[in-house]
């Protein structure tokens, strides 16, 4: 029995020998690795736990390696700026639901999770820090976590790795003006996105610093019409006459779109007009429907010709919004194109135009909205619609009360006002002029008494 146990440990104490003398010959490799970075190795193994690890040291880097399931796993401490400690990076996110933070460079940030002080956080990554930790997640797992960088990878990449880790770290532990550092990021970075991430954090976090006011002058020349964009609307009437250029630009839709509605009651008419002529040409819907908005708005006289020939050629979106744009220009010359609109093959602008005609119609307007809502009695949208527009057309109507409004019986179509009591709704006898519409078949809507002058029947049976 003796020399059972006697032979059960040789053979245990061999086993754990030829473990050692395996992985101490991996240990000398990690000193020659350290030694070829210009760090200084200073060993700390184990046997009886069956741990090996290396620390080094030179000057304020400091790395350390150990082993890991892909190999072996090498990092480095990073002394980095107040706030460091909370700040992670890693392919995956900590923990379910974690707040990631948008660099605004997409390659980046679709193949690492960061998370932790947002402003540290933008102001560290810039384009060569990213470079580096992109490069390190080619070849191995990295983790930015408690002033700590890590990667696990194999023993073939590991000198690669750890001159990437130490050129981190180094980075990492620069002084840091967090103001100044975004600001040079803002202006400075190859990557778009990461140019305006950075100039708006500088907007929101420091107001009024010479850091943020010299960056925002200085993006307004920026290649991004939307950075350009951003700066000229902070910079209020400092960056006006960049608005105007981003109004008539080419460049970008959404840009030059925001850009007209921030000045638009500053361009003339010739223009506006120009701008939506070139915008629709090149169906740039954006930028044309905020022209539309524009020419509504500009109270010159030509507008309404513009939007009632933009609104009969065009169909959808651009067409609803040329007869919303008649109706806030208020003009009793946008009634005949609005309701010539009516009985478009159009809900959408059908709509539009009931609820324009509800700004600028007069009492000719209401047999035209009666039609509308009879000929397309399923659309209770356009019923609303025509509902309320003869509600707006009675309440301007001169010495009218809520619910005086009446269709006349001498001519079919022709407007009166009721001599019965406030809320009542006079029905002329002529079928032809009458205000109510039947319902024919079950589901239909129909128009019939009410305070306000109109509402829906009941449903046939």
């Amino acid at each position: 029995m003796w020399d059972l146990a006697i032979l059960g440990l040789t053979a245990g104490g061999s086993a754990l020998w030829g473990w050692y003398r395996t992985n101490r010959r991996r240990v000398e490799s990690w000193q020659e690795t350290a030694a070829a970075c210009g760090l200084t190795a200073v060993e700390s193994y184990s046997v009886w736990n069956l741990q090996l690890a290396l620390k080094a040291q030179a000057g304020v880097a400091g790395a350390w390696f150990s082993f890991s399931k892909s190999g072996t796993r090498v990092g480095v401490r990073v002394p980095g700026p107040p706030g460091f400690k909370e700040l992670r990076i890693a392919r995956e996110p900590s923990k379910p639901g974690a707040r990631e933070i948008e660099s605004g460079d997409e390659a980046f940030d679709r193949a690492l999770f960061v998370e932790g002080p947002v402003r540290l956080a933008c102001a560290l990554l810039d384009a060569e820090t990213r470079r580096l930790l992109l490069r390190v997640n080619e070849e191995s797992d990295p983790v930015l976590a408690g002033m700590h960088l890590w990667a696990d990878t194999t023993d073939e990449w590991l000198p690669r790795i750890l001159s990437l880790l130490l050129d981190l770290g180094r980075r990492f532990a620069r002084p840091l003006d967090v103001a100044q550092t975004l600001a040079g990021n803002a202006l400075r970075d190859p990557v778009a996105g990461v140019r305006l991430r950075n100039l708006l954090l500088l907007i929101r976090a420091f107001p009024g610093e010479p850091a943020t006011l010299e960056a925002l002058r200085t993006a307004c020349s920026d290649a991004s019409p939307e950075i350009r964009l951003r700066a000229a609307m902070e910079l209020g009437a400092e960056g006006r006459g960049v608005l105007v250029e981003l109004a008539e630009s080419t460049e970008d839709d959404d840009c030059s779109a925001q850009a007209i509605r921030l000045v638009g009651g500053e361009l003339a008419f010739e223009r506006t007009a120009a701008v939506l002529t070139h915008a629709l040409r090149r169906r740039r819907i954006q930028t044309a429907q905020a022209c539309l908005e524009a020419l509504g708005h500009s109270g010159a006289s030509e507008a309404v010709g513009a939007l009632a020939k933009v609104m009969a050629r065009e169909e959808g979106e651009l067409a609803a919004a040329a007869a919303a744009a008649l109706g806030a220009t208020g003009s009793p010359a946008a009634e005949p194109p609005l309701i010539l609109a009516l009985q478009r093959e159009q809900p959408d602008l059908r709509i539009a135009a009931a609820n324009a005609l509800a700004r600028v119609g007069s009492a000719a307007a209401v047999p035209p909205l009666k039609e509308a809502a009879e000929t397309f009695a399923h659309d209770a949208d356009l019923f609303r619609a025509v509902r309320q527009a003869v509600a707006e057309i009675h309440s301007r109507l001169p010495g009218a009360s809520p619910g005086q409004l009446s269709l006349a019986g001498a001519e079919a179509g022709q407007l009166s006002l009721a001599q019965a009591e406030a809320g009542q709704l006079s029905l002329a006898t002529d079928a032809a002029g009458q205000l109510s519409l039947p319902s024919k078949e079950p589901g239909e809507l129909s128009l019939s008494e009410d305070e306000d002058g109109l509402k829906p029947a009941q449903e046939s049976a």
